[in-house]
């Protein structure tokens, strides 16, 4: 099986070398969106960035490492807004910081959902794609961490680091279903709501 090289050729310097590299990022999220990942070619990408394929070349050796870089740049995206919005939460409640927590999980879904929807359902996890992608890991994370600081309010028997596999996911999931799929939810906060209750059901209400 041939091996595809995902890593940048190099990293942009200069001004106008980093202009040019956000320019085929931008470049590369319009034509995702539009055509799809198979359809996507760096030709494609090139061409709507206003370059040659050769100038392409030069920074991303193949699609997949031009895709790779546009994971990442969104991923970091994602985990910066999370980061912003759960760092102060040293001193909430745990029922305040749950609240944070799903308005962080509802948030970062709001970010570029038509690419969002892309890049997680149609680009292989191949290579470096595998490893910028890893966004949900990053975020389990910072949930862990919060969580363990009220560890004595968790339920008898309950770790913070499962705790948060299991909320990050459950947030995940249904937060990606509702941006992608069904944003009627998303009116007058009732997807919040909601997800406020699974969640508050499974850490206040467990069996002790």
């Amino acid at each position: 099986m041939k091996t595809v090289e995902t890593t940048p050729r190099k990293l942009p310097r200069q001004a106008r070398s980093r202009a040019t590299v956000d320019a085929l990022l931008e470049a590369a999220a319009q034509v995702l969106v539009e055509h799809g990942y198979e359809k996507t070619t760096t030709a494609r990408v090139a061409e709507r960035a206003g370059v040659s394929v050769g100038s392409l070349y030069q920074y991303f050796p193949s699609k997949e490492a031009l895709v790779a870089a546009l994971i990442e740049q969104h991923a970091d995206e994602m985990v910066s807004v999370a980061d912003e919005a759960l760092s102060p939460l040293k001193t909430a409640s745990l029922e305040e910081g749950l609240k944070a927590i799903i308005r962080v999980a509802v948030d970062t879904h709001r970010i570029s959902p038509e690419l969002h929807k892309v890049l997680y359902e149609q680009v292989p996890r191949v290579g470096r794609v595998a490893e910028v992608m890893d966004t949900n890991r990053r975020i389990t994370e910072l949930i862990e961490r919060f969580l363990r600081a009220h560890a004595r309010e968790l339920p008898r028997g309950m770790k913070p680091a499962v705790a948060a596999v299991v909320l990050e996911t459950a947030l995940e999931a249904l937060s990606h279903k509702a941006i992608t799929e069904r944003q009627d939810l998303l009116a007058s906060g009732v997807l919040e709501r909601e997800l406020y209750q699974l969640a508050a059901g499974y850490l206040f209400h467990a069996e002790r």
